[in-house]
Formats: C-alpha cells, sequence, structure tokens
C-alpha cells in the first residue's frame, strides 16, 4: 500500500453541535444489531484512508469499520475490515483503515458496527486520497518525523517460544481485555496474498518489507512488543502487557501503521 500527502480531506460534522456538544464529538447512531452506514464518493484506481475518532461508555468495547465496494450491478467486488477496542470508557481512540479501490467500483459504503449496547461518540470523520510517487512519499514522511521526532511504521509481537499458530483472523489483546488489533473479513485475494499479518521466526529485510511504508521509501522502523500468552483454543491470537499495548497506542497518534496491517508476528 503506498503512503503519501493527503491530497482529499472531508470532515464529517452531524447536525449542528453547540459549543459543548462539539467538545465531546457527535453521537454515533449505532448498535449491535444495527450498523451505521454511510455512502462513499471515492475515485477508481486509487487507495484511500478512511479514519475517525470515537469513544463510549463502555470499557473494551469493540468498533468495526469496514469498507464495502461495488460493482454496477450491485454485486460486492471488495471488501476491508479492521476492528479495535475502546478499552477506556470517555477516551478518545482513533479508528483507522488504508484500502484501494478498483478499476469497476460504482459504490462504495462506510460501515461501523459494534459489538455492546452503550453510548457511542465520533468526530473528524477523514477519507484521504493517497498520493503515489516517491516526492508524495518523501515529502509525508520528512513532514512526519519533523513533526514527531520518532515514528514507527509498523508492530512486531513476538511470540516465539509460546506455540503461537498461523491463522486466517488473528488478534492481538491487551492483558486488561482491549482489542488492539483485528480484522474479521476482508477479500479472498487480500487474506490469501497478503493476510492480516505476516509470519517470520527472524526480523529478516525481506520479513521488515511487510512494513515498509513504499517501494520506492523502504522505510521500515518496527516497534517490537513481546506477547506474553497465546489465546486459547485456537492459538492462532495473543495476549501483550498493558504497557505494551499503551506503548502501541502511544505510536500510532504519531502514525497509524495498523490501518495498513503493517503487523508481523515472530513465532518458532
Amino acid at each position: 500500500m503506498r503512503i503519501g500527502v493527503a491530497a482529499l480531506i472531508l470532515l464529517c460534522v452531524i447536525g449542528i453541535l453547540t459549543q459543548a456538544a462539539a467538545a465531546q464529538g457527535a453521537l454515533l447512531p449505532v448498535t449491535p444489531d444495527q450498523p451505521y452506514r454511510q455512502s462513499l464518493r471515492l475515485d477508481s484506481n486509487s487507495s484511500y484512508r478512511v479514519a475517525f475518532d470515537v469513544k463510549t461508555s463502555q470499557a473494551n468495547a469493540i468498533v468495526s469499520l469496514t469498507v464495502e465496494l461495488y460493482d454496477r450491478c450491485g454485486e460486492q467486488i471488495g471488501k476491508a475490515q479492521v476492528q479495535r477496542g475502546l478499552g477506556v470508557p470517555n477516551r478518545w481512540y482513533n479508528v483507522g483503515i488504508e484500502f484501494f479501490v478498483p478499476e469497476n467500483t460504482a459504490e462504495a459504503c462506510l460501515v461501523i458496527g459494534t459489538d455492546l449496547e452503550a453510548s457511542y461518540w465520533w468526530d473528524a470523520l477523514k477519507i484521504t486520497k493517497l498520493e503515489a510517487g516517491l516526492t508524495a512519499v518523501r515529502q509525508f514522511w520528512e513532514e512526519k518525523i519533523a513533526m514527531y521526532g520518532h515514528v514507527y511504521t509498523g508492530l512486531v509481537v513476538d511470540a516465539r517460544g509460546l506455540g503461537l499458530g498461523r491463522g486466517m483472523s488473528p488478534r492481538i489483546w491487551s492483558e486488561s481485555g482491549q482489542l488492539i488489533y483485528g480484522g474479521m473479513s476482508a477479500t479472498y485475494d487480500f487474506l490469501q496474498n497478503v493476510g492480516l499479518v505476516s509470519y517470520g521466526s527472524e526480523l529478516t529485510p525481506e520479513l521488515l518489507q511487510r512494513i515498509a511504508v513504499d517501494p520506492e521509501y523502504p522505510l521500515a522502523v518496527p516497534l517490537v512488543v513481546k506477547a506474553v500468552r497465546v489465546v486459547e483454543p485456537a492459538r492462532t491470537s495473543v495476549v501483550i502487557s498493558d504497557e505494551a499495548a499503551e506503548q502501541v497506542l502511544r505510536a500510532l497518534a504519531a502514525y497509524d501503521f495498523l490501518a495498513r496491517f503493517a503487523v508481523i508476528f515472530l513465532i518458532d
């Protein structure tokens, strides 16, 4: 996936907010049985990032962000999804995803779902068209590094010695029960050719390509955390310490590498 300078930013503001309401965002009309849906206007043959801020009244609620793509006949031709856990009540979290819009796409839809009955607020929905090319990528990262100093481009979870297996939908949890990373579904081609994580026994240059920002700009700065145990019974997901989870969340504030599935699992 290519990362570039934002070419299109749309801010979604629902209704007319008072100054007090604006401070907490707008109420997100979503329940476990009724996801929120919104049409998107996207250009074909282009890459995008969709992201928004969200908070809730319940601890460890899980929010899913899905982008569905359809052709002119109404057939679904693409789907990508990420899941994030909202660990602390009333704390803002950013949820984002990157995806490519193929040429025959006629309609796109944003779908936001949740697993718990609660009150949810959201703010700052951004739909960003990502520019390709070395110049745009270099400018994007020069600005990022100038702003934050040190920026991670991907996550490496060291699960060696724990008997972790490979899986189609691996997840990363904190010890306190917050979902840090997960995705329930994506296109078959994506799962087969890319997957939600990459696996290896050592952090080789070839494996680091998973978290490189662009083939033309192979910057790869891994945030390495240690898994403390695997999740039974499938043993394809991991648990990291709360301290490591907070380190990941702080890193995401500078650059959301989870939005582009830049994750590596080290296994035996």
